[in-house]
C-alpha cells in the first residue's frame, strides 16, 4: 500500500476540478432545472417536481450501481479514475440535452424531460459516484483528507458559482431575459457542457489512487452489502446528517432563484450578482471552516456551523423586497453557512470507510457512498418534489414563452416560508444526527491501528 501522508497540492487542485466539473452539472439543474421546466417549458409546479422526483430516484438507484461496479473494477488506471476518462465526455451531451425545448405539446415536454433526465442521470452517476469514492484512496489520513476535502468543497462552490451566476448572466444578461429564454437556456447548456467535460478529464489526469485493491474473500451482493451497512451504527448516524445536511442544500438550491425573483423582486440584470453573492462568500470562507474543524473537531464544527445557519435562513420569511443593501448582507451570510454545510460533511464520510473495514474486514467505498448517494438522493427526490408542489399549493402560476406572469402575494409568500423553514427544519434534524456520533481524531486512529494489526 501507498500512502503518502502529504498529497502535492497540485493533485489535491487537479481533484478539486473534477467537483468543479460535477458541480458546474449538479448547480445548474439543482437551481434552474426546475425553474426551467416551470418558467420556460411551461410545465406546472406539480409536473415539474414529479419530474424531478422520477429522475431524482433513478439516479438515486444508479449511484447504488456504480458504487458496486467501482468498486469492482480493475484497471491499469485504477478502480475509480476510469469513470472519469470516459464518462466525462458523454456526461457533457446529456447535460446539453436538458436546456431544449424541442416540442410545444405539454405531454411530449413531459416525456422529453424525464427520458433525457433520466438519461443525464445515469452519466452523472457513472462519473460521480467513482469521483466520491477515490478521495479516501488518495490519503487515510484524517487531517489531509479534510484538507482534501477543503479543496474539492472550494472547487464545488466555484462549480456552483459557474452555473448560477454564469446561467442567469447569459439568459437574463447577454440575452434579455424571458423574451430569449428558448434561445438562451439552449446556447447556455453547450457552454456549461463544454466546461464540466475538460473538468472531469483535468482531475483523471491529475489524481492517483494510493489505497491497493484486495479482492474480498466472499463477495456480497448489493442487497447484503446494504444490510450489513444499516447494522453499523456509525454509518446510520453519519447517514442522518448527510442526508439532511444535503436536502436542506437541495432546497435552497431549488428555490433560491424563485425567492430572488418573486420575493425579492431583483431585477434580472442584476440577478446573477445575487446568485453569484452566497457562492463567492462560500469559496472564500471555505479555509475558515477547514481550519475551526481541525481545532475543534468535525462534530463540533458542524453543529457550530448548523446553529449559526438558521439565523440568516430564519430571517429570509421578512427580507422586504428591494432592499439591496440587507439582501446583499444576507446572502453574504446565507453563503457562510453552505460553505461549512458542504466542506465538513464531506470530510466526515470518508471516514465511515474505515469504520466499516475495522468491523467487516473489506473496504468497500463505492458501496458506501453509492448506498448514501440512494437513500439521500430519494429523500431528496420526495421532499423537493412536494416543496415544488407546495409552491403550486401556494398559488404559484407557471408560465411559457415570453409571457411574464405576476405571482400572487400568497404565492410569494409560500416561496418566503419554503426557503426558510424547510431547510432550518432539516438542518436541526442533521444536528441531533450527529450529535451522537463518535469519530473523532483519536478515535479514528484508534480504527486505523485495528485495521493494520497493530491493536
Amino acid at each position: 500500500m501507498k500512502n503518502n501522508k502529504v498529497l502535492r497540492k497540485r493533485e489535491k487542485v487537479a481533484y478539486g476540478l473534477g467537483d468543479l466539473g460535477n458541480n458546474v452539472a449538479y448547480g445548474a439543474v439543482g437551481f434552474y432545472f426546475v425553474f426551467f421546466l416551470t418558467d420556460v417549458a411551461g410545465i406546472s409546479p406539480v409536473w415539474s417536481g414529479y419530474i424531478f422526483m422520477i429522475i431524482r430516484i433513478w439516479n438515486a438507484v444508479c449511484d447504488l450501481l456504480m458504487g458496486a461496479v467501482s468498486d469492482n473494477t480493475k484497471t491499469r488506471f485504477g478502480r475509480r479514475r476510469p469513470f472519469l476518462l470516459f464518462g466525462a465526455v458523454p456526461l457533457g451531451i446529456g447535460f446539453a440535452l436538458l436546456w431544449l425545448v424541442p416540442f410545444k405539446g405539454n405531454v411530449q415536454l413531459i416525456i422529453y424531460y424525464t427520458l433525457i433526465g433520466i438519461l443525464f442521470n445515469t452519466l452523472y452517476s457513472f462519473v460521480s459516484i467513482p469521483y466520491n469514492a477515490l478521495l479516501p484512496e488518495m490519503s487515510q489520513d484524517y487531517d489531509e483528507r479534510t484538507s482534501i476535502s477543503g479543496f474539492k468543497m472550494a472547487f464545488s462552490f466555484i462549480g456552483s458559482l459557474l452555473s448560477a451566476m454564469g446561467i442567469t448572466f447569459i439568459v437574463d444578461t447577454l440575452y434579455p431575459g424571458k423574451s430569449m429564454y428558448g434561445v438562451s437556456f439552449p446556447i447556455m447548456g453547450r457552454v456549461l457542457a463544454l466546461i464540466l467535460a475538460v473538468s472531469i478529464l483535468l482531475a483523471f489526469a491529475g489524481t492517483r489512487e494510493r489505497v491497493e485493491y484486495k479482492k474480498p474473500e466472499k463477495q456480497g451482493s448489493i442487497w447484503g452489502n446494504l444490510k450489513s451497512l444499516i447494522k453499523l451504527r456509525e454509518f446510520k448516524l453519519v447517514l442522518g446528517v448527510f442526508i439532511f445536511n444535503m436536502v436542506s442544500f437541495d432546497i435552497i438550491m431549488a428555490l433560491y432563484i424563485y425567492y430572488m425573483k418573486y420575493a425579492l423582486q431583483i431585477s434580472d440584470d442584476l440577478s446573477y450578482i445575487f446568485m453569484a453573492i452566497p457562492l463567492v462568500a462560500a469559496v472564500l470562507v471555505t479555509p475558515m471552516w477547514v481550519g475551526i474543524s481541525n481545532k475543534l473537531g468535525k462534530q463540533k464544527a458542524y453543529v457550530i456551523s448548523a446553529i449559526y445557519f438558521l439565523i440568516p435562513l430564519f430571517s429570509c420569511i421578512w427580507i422586504p423586497a428591494g432592499n439591496i443593501p440587507l439582501t446583499v448582507i444576507i446572502t453574504i451570510l446565507i453563503g457562510i453557512g453552505m460553505s461549512a454545510s458542504q466542506v465538513l460533511i464531506f470530510s466526515i464520510l470518508p471516514d465511515v470507510v474505515e469504520v466499516d473495514e475495522s468491523k467487516n474486514g473489506v473496504r468497500r467505498e463505492g458501496i458506501i457512498y453509492g448506498v448514501t448517494m440512494l437513500l439521500y438522493k430519494i429523500s431528496s427526490a420526495i421532499i423537493v418534489a412536494l416543496v415544488t408542489a407546495a409552491m403550486g399549493w401556494f398559488g404559484y402560476v407557471e408560465s411559457s414563452g415570453s409571457a411574464v406572469i405576476e405571482q400572487t402575494a400568497g404565492a410569494v409568500f409560500g416561496i418566503r416560508v419554503l426557503m426558510s423553514c424547510m431547510p432550518a427544519l432539516c438542518l436541526i434534524i442533521s444536528m441531533f444526527s450527529i450529535s451522537r456520533l463518535k469519530i473523532g481524531k483519536e478515535s479514528f486512529d484508534n480504527v486505523k491501528k485495528v485495521i493494520a494489526g497493530t491493536e
